[in-house]
């Protein structure tokens, strides 16, 4: 099993590596974002790798508090990683060609606090937790790239995941998410299509039945909306959201 420093760069590194093709880099967003909406612990690690790599407190003493409650925070929560590991292996395997698992002293040092927290391991834990206070206790260097950087998109995800996914899903929605995002485009064109006509055929249902002309019209709205949504994952779990509501 690997340790999370791979799946980080793996991630980072599909977004870099695609960011160039704009329709092919918002497929694989949308699919990390996926990701992370399902597993609330792969954000949560995410976005702690990130941050520790990439902040700035120039307190030493607020600096080392920072680390060990995120380590500690790390190692209590690392067990619930199992149940995403299997997707981001599939979902990596399927973009090996722009992986790129390069050398990052930070993760790999928060991986072996994480993960290799045995007692033979204090004193080197201890040694690589003051390497980490060291580094985010450093001023930035003010450097001009024009280059996409994956770490800033890392922080863009975040954000974006934030935006759109800020409410809780319950375990019928984790699990539509789940299948949703390993669908290939044929599958997801075909479900789509289906889910829709039985949305559409469900408010027709609901209109013969009720007498409210308010909701009436507010169902042929929602009816002719639904009929102009354009087959993508997010509209897929939007029209199976719906259907839950009708039903």
């Amino acid at each position: 099993m690997n340790n999370f420093s791979f799946y980080k760069q793996s991630l980072d590194t599909i977004l870099e590596n695609s960011y160039k093709d704009k329709n092919e880099f918002k497929n694989n967003l949308s699919v990390i974002m996926g990701a992370m909406k399902y597993s609330k612990t792969l954000k949560e690690f995410f976005t702690l790798y990130n941050d520790i790599d990439l902040k700035t407190i120039e307190d030493r003493g607020v600096g080392e508090k920072y680390i060990n409650e995120s380590i500690s925070y790390l190692r209590s929560n690392k067990h619930k990683l199992s149940k995403i590991k299997p997707i981001l292996d599939k979902v990596i395997n399927k973009r090996k060609d722009l992986c790129t698992v390069n050398e990052n002293t930070i993760y790999d040092k928060i991986d072996k606090i994480v993960f290799n927290n045995s007692p033979k391991n204090i004193e080197h834990n201890i040694i690589l937790k003051n390497h980490l206070v060291e580094h985010i206790n450093k001023k930035p260097h003010k450097k001009l790239n024009k280059k996409i950087n994956p770490k800033t998109l890392s922080y863009v995800i975040n954000k974006k995941y934030d935006e759109e996914y800020g409410t809780k899903l319950n375990e019928t929605q984790k699990q539509i998410l789940k299948n949703t995002i390993l669908m290939k485009e044929d599958v997801l064109n075909k479900e789509f299509s289906n889910i829709t006509k039985v949305v559409v055929n469900r408010i027709n249902q609901l209109l013969e039945e009720s007498k409210d002309e308010n909701l009436c019209a507010r169902l042929v709205e929602t009816k002719n909306k639904v009929r102009g949504l354009e087959p993508t994952k997010k509209t897929y779990i939007q029209v199976r959201g719906l259907l839950e509501d009708l039903n």
